[in-house]
């Protein structure tokens, strides 16, 4: 006799960043993990595998209803991030899933990430169940049951009448992406139109509803059959203390041993002899657990963490094949050969580096429009500040690392070689901390570039400050505008002629030579061809001489200057016939 096994079904949670994915997870397992992500955003694939006990036990009053025994042995949920950044990983997630819940926050409609996934979902073929998440937010929603309907029949007509209006704005929204859909009540048809359960994350309400569609589907259109065919996904890579580098991973179909082998994709595949499989305990996180159970076996679906020696080098997001012998995973390492490299070196642009290969991708998306020299996964190494080096251009000597925190040794060459770290584990945080750098290497870069160039400055020659009268004469100045520098050129006006008075010698304040005065600052200046009494007078107005190369130059660069500097640029420029 045959015996036929079923496998659970793989479920993927997608939806807009902040709609509530985790925490509807947490809701159902109990757990509080949206609480502990970092930058509270999902930045990984999570899997919770949620006993079909379990969702009897949620789902009792519907299933005694209906008369209805389950035959599936649980439910495996994959939490997607939700970020804009996470393009990549949301469609890894829907390519592994048989189907998906779309979250969408009733309050807020169709968002970015929101229309990504219905795209994401068209270009997968993965069915999926809408549900629409803080009906508790609902200005006057009671809240007296877990069960949708039970609760919904309780509240007041105008609060119906406000949930009806924002449902169907939502429901006629989908249909513009070419799918019908209704209350899950209301379907006579489940394999023509797409069920909506509305549920609360925060509250629990509607979760029963959506667990029983759910289950409901997998088991009348889904063939969960298990073949002999075993593959999954890595969802990460992990060293653990006394086991070495791991592998975190959701087994999507088959059977895997202890002892089996295990082919996984990539520029050159990884083979290597599986020495021990764990997997978390019911109802906790792929991601965050830490007390793990060792198995002699899994089968589809599960989460589980595999032990082998070499996982060193395995990029997360990559495919995997399980195999009886050795000779059988040579004979597929070629199909597990990725054709396209993560990234080609070489031309100007920054370094992009990632702990996941579904964080590179966000990291992709969020740098693309700027030039890339290349991006991969691991961590920063004295090659990579070697290659950030080469780049002419300064803004461009940057490497950004989501997840990974640079050495001490690779940080010290990083400044050594003047070469910018930017890291953090929150994936949106990194083009700030980008742009932030940016902004203020570019001024360091246009100061750099005016160093030689005469400032707009202008001084007034304070009465009974005179402290010598010949070449060069030192007189008492108060500077009315702007910045004067030794070797900074002086003019006056006189009549309708400018009169050059040489450069700028010294400039002191309380006897000390000092580098530069600015505007409000009372200092004695010496000044190379004036003569007091000859071409310098008391109340004198003099101006710094600043020639057409300086002007044009500052123009250039005038985000630099004060408000009051561009003023005495200008009538500087208007003087001397710049403009």
């Amino acid at each position: 006799m045959v015996i036929v096994m079923y496998r659970s079904p793989v479920i993927v949670v997608l939806a807009h960043v902040d709609h509530g994915k985790t925490t509807l997870l947490d809701k159902i397992r109990n757990t509080k993990i949206a609480m502990t992500e970092r930058g509270r955003i999902t930045q990984s694939i999570g899997s919770t595998f949620l006993p079909m006990s379990i969702v009897k036990d949620i789902c009792k009053k519907i299933f005694e209803k209906f008369d209805i025994e389950p035959v599936l042995q649980g439910l495996l949920f994959i939490d997607t991030p939700g970020h804009e950044a996470f393009t990549a990983m949301r469609e890894r997630g829907s390519n592994v899933a048989d189907i998906a819940v779309l979250l969408i926050d009733i309050n807020e409609g169709f968002m970015p990430q929101t229309i990504e996934s219905i795209e994401i979902l068209k270009k997968t073929r993965t069915p999926f169940v809408l549900a629409l998440n803080k009906i508790d937010k609902i200005f006057g929603w009671k809240n007296e049951s877990k069960n949708f309907i039970e609760n919904f029949e309780i509240q007041d007509e105008n609060v119906k009448a406000k949930f009806e209006q924002r449902f169907y704005e939502i429901v006629n929204k989908l249909e513009d992406y070419g799918f019908r859909a209704d209350r899950f009540d209301r379907i006579r048809d489940f394999s023509k139109e797409i069920a909506v359960v509305p549920v609360s994350a925060k509250t629990g309400e509607g979760i029963p509803e959506l667990l029983f569609v759910i289950t409901g589907l997998a088991e009348k259109f889904m063939n969960l059959r298990i073949t002999n065919k075993c593959r999954g996904i890595v969802l990460e890579v992990k060293h653990v203390k006394g086991l070495g580098t791991t592998i975190d991973t959701i087994v999507c179909d088959g059977k895997i041993e202890k002892g089996d082998y295990i082919v996984i994709s990539g520029e050159k595949p990884i083979i290597t002899k599986i020495k021990a499989l764990l997997v978390p305990r019911h109802l906790q996180d792929l991601r965050t657990e830490k007390k793990f159970e060792y198995v002699d076996f899994v089968t589809a679906s599960c989460g589980v963490k595999i032990v082998g020696p070499g996982l060193e080098d395995v990029v997360a997001g990559s495919d995997f094949r399980v195999v009886k012998t050795i000779e059988d995973a040579e004979k597929i390492k070629s199909e597990m050969t990725l054709k396209e490299k993560l990234c080609k070196k070489g031309g100007e642009g920054i370094i992009l580096k990632a702990d996941t290969l579904g964080g590179l991708d966000a990291l992709k998306n969020i740098f693309g429009n700027l030039k890339i020299k290349y991006g991969n996964i691991g961590d920063v190494t004295k090659t990579d500040i070697i290659n950030a080096e080469i780049n002419e251009d300064e803004l461009l000597k940057v490497i950004i690392c989501f997840n990974i925190k640079p050495g001490e040794d690779v940080e010290k060459l990083a400044k050594e070689k003047k070469i910018k770290i930017i890291s953090s584990d929150v994936i949106y945080e990194l083009m700030d901390k980008y742009k932030n750098w940016r902004e203020r290497k570019e001024a360091e870069i246009e100061k750099e570039r005016l160093k030689d160039v005469t400032m707009p400055g202008k001084i007034t020659v304070l009465p009974g400050c005179m402290f010598r009268a010949s070449k060069p004469a030192i007189v008492g100045c108060l500077v009315t505008g702007g910045v004067i520098k030794p070797s900074f050129g002086l003019f006056k006006i006189k009549g309708e002629k400018i009169e050059d008075l040489g450069k700028i010698k010294q400039i002191q304040s309380e006897g000390r030579n000092i580098e530069q005065a600015k505007s409000g600052e009372k200092v004695a200046v010496s000044i190379s061809d004036a003569v007091f009494g000859k071409n310098l007078f008391e109340n004198d107005v003099l101006y710094t001489n600043v020639n057409q190369r300086d002007y044009d130059m500052l123009k250039r660069f005038e985000k630099i200057l004060t408000g009051d500097e561009k003023k005495l640029l200008e009538e500087i420029g208007k003087i001397k016939g710049l403009i």
